[in-house]
């Protein structure tokens, strides 16, 4: 299901850091960068509930927490 959607807009002077993009569902997404010496993770959610049902929003919560735990 499709009805929203989410993204990250990198400069383009940034993309060619960029070492890994993972789409976890239409609502998620997560980059990671490596900007000098330092590894930058950077997760853009959308997380609107209004007019979902239970399980979408207990799928979107696990869904974000196993993005999170793969972030050091």
């Amino acid at each position: 299901m499709a009805r929203n959607g989410v993204g990250v807009l990198v400069d383009k002077e940034l993309v060619d850091l960029v070492v890994e993009v993972r789409h976890k569902s239409d609502l998620i997404v997560a980059i990671k960068a490596i900007v000098g010496a330092e590894i930058l993770n950077v997760v853009s959610i959308y997380a609107s509930h209004i007019g979902l049902t239970e399980y979408i929003k207990k799928q979107f919560w696990e869904n974000f927490d196993l993005v999170i735990q793969d972030v050091p």
